[in-house]
């Protein structure tokens, strides 16, 4: 049987059979902003009702009355634009894998030896044509296939594992705004008491009844009132700005949050266990362990790849004496100087690597969950101290009120004593805080979720 190519078309097919089509994406003003056009909210409570992720739960948006710091966190997941153009990584990955399963393409190969100037007209064209192709890319294709694999999972998990700290960091932050906006108050209720008792310390002292260093006294005071109030207004625009860059919003964007009915805290029994199953938890320890698999598959590839190239081929061909010939060839690469050595040696260092990597990774987990825990006890003793002496500051500051409106209690006395009691309400929020974000750290360090909702003792 003869086979005949009409070589115009087989090109033709070879050229465009399969092709991909280029699509422009031009990165222009009008591009760019319509890509920083934050999502419909709508569309985002959808997505937040559907979400699929090893650690977080799917919830329902409300949003009349505010997000809560669960819902901004699972916002956040969705519609960050750094998330995004991390996510976008996957498709890099799963390119990776779909180039690890193609195999080379056969060679085809045509000449024409055309006769010129001919006399004889017994003589023809001679032709030739045949295929070829390197069967040893057989040899590493599982390898290669499984390396690609295990890498795209290993991706999926570390991405998830920085979805679920972005998370972490957008509740945190949530949470830090409710604690500012409750200390902001008090901060200007002790700035006010001190400037009113900048002012009676004045006249005390036109009338003989103050000194000048009295009168610096209470002016360091209020000022020192006055700068910690400052600095709380302006960590209330620096979270508020780095939530709404987390939402895709613009930064001067109003955000309203939903008061929680208290901080959320660890179960009492909590610290028994944390370390068992450790490395199986978090994400990018699992994910560290799927990249050692990639390189183990990566240099068992290589080692492989060490066996001679082989190549078949098979022609058919008629010199022009009109006499037909079929060839069948095998190329073998004689492995003299190149035996992927430095492929090998380059697999090899990696693997070690990742192996070093997981070990220090893992003992650098263990020792920040002990770490946290030792934090966590001091943060405890010390909110319990607040707690305790929180009572009598208020019977104190209650008496010398009544004192006060019965005229018989001097009024910077009684200034004092309300300044005395901010401070420590100011005092126990802020430990509630310090002790939410060792809770949270604690979850991010064993890799799983630990809090509940409910307000601290």
């Amino acid at each position: 049987m003869i086979i005949r190519f009409s070589y115009p078309a087989l090109a033709l097919l070879a050229l465009t059979g399969g092709c991909a089509i280029y699509h422009p994406q031009p990165l222009d003003s009008a591009s760019v902003e319509a890509a920083l056009q934050p999502p419909k909210l709508e569309a985002v409570k959808i997505a937040a009702a559907r979400i699929d992720h090893p650690l977080l739960k799917p919830i329902v948006i409300d949003g009349r009355d505010g997000f809560s710091p669960d819902e901004i966190a699972v916002m956040v997941v969705i519609v960050s634009p750094e998330l995004r153009a991390l996510r976008d990584q996957r498709g890099v990955a799963n390119a990776q894998v779909l180039q690890a399963g193609i195999l080379p393409n056969p060679q085809f190969g045509y000449t024409l030896d055309q006769l010129q100037a001919n006399t004889d007209p017994t003589l023809v064209n001679g032709r030739s044509y045949g295929l070829s192709w390197d069967v040893t890319s057989l040899l590493v294709h599982h390898d290669a296939v499984a390396a690609a694999k295990a890498s795209g999972a290993a991706l999926d998990l570390s991405i998830a594992w920085q979805e679920w700290q972005a998370a972490q960091d957008a509740r945190l932050r949530a949470f830090r705004l409710l604690s500012l906006d409750q200390r902001l108050p008090l901060a200007r209720e002790i700035e006010d008491d001190l400037a009113d008792n900048v002012k009676l310390t004045q006249q005390a002292m036109e009338h003989g009844q103050k000194t000048s260093t009295d009168l610096m006294t209470s002016t360091e005071a209020w000022t020192q009132a006055q700068n910690n109030r400052f600095v709380l207004e302006q960590q209330i625009t620096a979270e508020r700005v780095a939530l709404n860059l987390a939402l895709g919003q613009p930064a001067d964007a109003p955000l309203r949050l939903k008061p929680a009915p208290g901080f959320p805290v660890l179960p009492a029994d909590i610290a028994p266990n944390l370390l068992q199953g450790l490395e199986k938890r978090r994400l990018d320890l699992v994910a560290l362990t799927l990249g050692y698999k990639s390189e183990e598959a990566t240099l068992r590839a290589a080692v492989i790849a060490q066996f001679p190239k082989i190549g078949l081929s098979i022609a058919k061909a008629n010199d022009t004496s009109n006499v037909h010939t079929i060839s069948y060839g095998v190329t073998v690469d004689i492995p003299v100087f190149d035996r992927n050595q430095g492929q090998i040696a380059m697999a090899r260092a990696t693997r070690q690597q990742l192996f070093d990597e997981y070990i220090a990774r893992v003992a650098e987990a263990r020792s920040e969950v002990t770490q946290i825990l030792a934090d966590l006890d001091v943060a405890r003793a010390q909110l319990r101290a607040v707690n305790e002496s929180l009572p009598q500051t208020e019977q104190l500051a209650a008496s010398l009120t009544k004192e006060y409106q019965a005229r018989n209690a001097d009024v910077l006395a009684y200034r004092d004593a309300r300044g005395t009691l901010a401070t420590r309400r100011m005092e126990q929020i802020q430990l509630q805080q310090s002790l939410l974000e060792l809770s949270v750290a604690l979850e991010i360090a064993t890799g799983r979720p630990l809090l509940n909702c409910g307000a601290d003792n």
